[in-house]
């Protein structure tokens, strides 16, 4: 559990925009990485966020000029968001949804459960 001076790893999965987006805290919580990659595991209705390298040509680039102005990293894919909404069949359309994690620092990884998700209306942030 974390204390109250640490935010929680947040992410937010927005159906509509097909958006994942990973907030800042989240990032410098597995150690700010360039790299990450996305890991989903259906049977456990699971996200995870793990600290990669440019060597894994699975490995999500993440642009650390754009948090100069931004309290987050923003990725759209509407393949892993439908996905996702497969997995987690009390997701709706049109719909955002936050989810709040834990760090697993000996892995480097953010740890998401798909089912703890609170729904988020109009949110743009």
């Amino acid at each position: 559990m974390t204390d109250n001076s640490t935010p929680r790893p947040a992410i937010l999965v927005d159906l509509k925009k097909y958006r994942i987006r990973i907030h800042k805290n989240t990032l410098h919580s597995i150690g700010t990485p360039k790299y990450v990659l996305l890991l989903v595991n259906p049977e456990e209705q699971t996200l995870a966020i793990l600290r990669s390298n440019p060597s894994d040509p699975r490995a999500q680039h993440i642009n650390m000029s754009s948090f100069d102005n931004n309290k987050s990293f923003e990725l759209y894919s509407r393949s892993l968001v439908t996905k996702l909404r497969d997995i987690c069949s009390s997701w709706q359309d049109n719909q955002s949804y936050r989810l709040y994690g834990e760090i697993i620092p000996h892995e480097g990884m953010a740890r998401f459960y798909m089912s703890e998700a609170v729904s988020v209306n109009g949110v743009d942030s």
